[in-house]
């Protein structure tokens, strides 16, 4: 495998959509205010994508174990599978996270010194802290049950509003509001994710919602999620009377009930999970797209 493939399985980066769509909700709420810099962005994008990457490389060091002993490993779940597979060696992926922390901490430090302010610091602090002590102890948020709460807050409120402090140097108390069903979303792929990692999870220790619910209680968790998560982006798209994004808001209804039953009565076949899995995904996706038409039109 050549270097680039190497890394790019090694940060996950087809999981980076999930910084992407915060931060341009950000940016398109940003832009309503006034002009955006390009070049502002990008040290946005940039920054984001580094934390990201090395939260994903600092998840493989300390769930080497749990990822040894997942039967189901995929695209989806069971951690990159570099460093179980012997592509990669400790030191490396850990100079490697090393690096994507202090370029993502250049980036917010950039940033905020250049017309952010303090609000970019905190909001970087606060992503960082999520990413890097969702796997390291002594919190290991993802072993406690806190670990998708903390990932929708990072991957929803942090991000949003944290891309808005950085471009339009203010807050903006709106966007709080409209980074929740992106939130919620996100949340709601981190659970469905779990459920093919259970066992594995169960036998180190690993206590994740699924594994203290269990597959059947925790689908039922997710149903309140998507729930949610739908009637906030209804909400968003009434309130800003952007009535033509209705047509899409009701195809993603469809969707997100698809992704639910089939991943119901898939609970004892862990390996067909992936369809549903990716479905989230696209949910995630979608639902982020929707977003950001409304507010730009909505003019929020």
């Amino acid at each position: 495998m050549n270097q680039f493939r190497l890394w790019t399985q090694a940060l996950r980066v087809h999981y980076f959509s999930a910084s992407l769509v915060p931060v341009l909700l950000g940016a398109v709420m940003a832009r309503n205010t006034g002009p955006v810099s390009l070049f502002r962005l990008c040290l946005v994008l940039g920054g984001v994508f580094c934390y990201h990457g090395g939260a994903n490389l600092v998840n493989d060091l300390y769930d080497g174990e749990t990822d040894r002993l997942n039967r189901w490993a995929t695209l989806f779940n069971g951690g990159s599978q570099v460093l179980t597979k012997g592509l990669c060696t400790v030191p490396q992926m850990r100079k490697a996270a090393f690096l994507c922390y202090a370029l993502g901490t250049v980036s917010a430090l950039v940033l905020a010194f250049s017309g952010g302010g303090w609000g970019v610091l905190l909001c970087s602090l606060a992503g960082w802290g999520c990413g890097y002590f969702y796997s390291v102890p002594p919190l290991r948020l993802a072993a406690t049950g806190l670990g998708e709460i903390v990932v929708g807050l990072a991957f929803g409120p942090f991000l949003v509003l944290g891309t808005v402090t950085a471009l339009a140097g203010t807050f903006i108390p709106d966007a709080l509001f409209v980074s929740l069903p992106v939130g919620l979303f996100i949340a709601a792929v981190i659970l469905i994710n779990e459920v093919p990692d259970y066992e594995s999870d169960q036998r180190t220790g690993k206590r994740t919602l699924v594994v203290r619910l269990g597959p059947e209680k925790s689908f039922l968790l997710l149903a309140g999620l998507l729930t949610g998560a739908v009637l906030l982006l209804g909400i968003v798209i009434i309130r800003l009377r952007v009535y033509p994004l209705l047509a899409v808001f009701l195809l993603i209804l469809p969707l997100a009930g698809w992704v639910w039953q089939w991943g119901r009565r898939k609970l004892k076949q862990r390996e067909k999970l992936v369809p549903a899995c990716a479905g989230m995904i696209l949910l995630h996706l979608v639902n982020g797209v929707v977003l950001i038409l409304a507010v730009w039109y909505g003019g929020l």
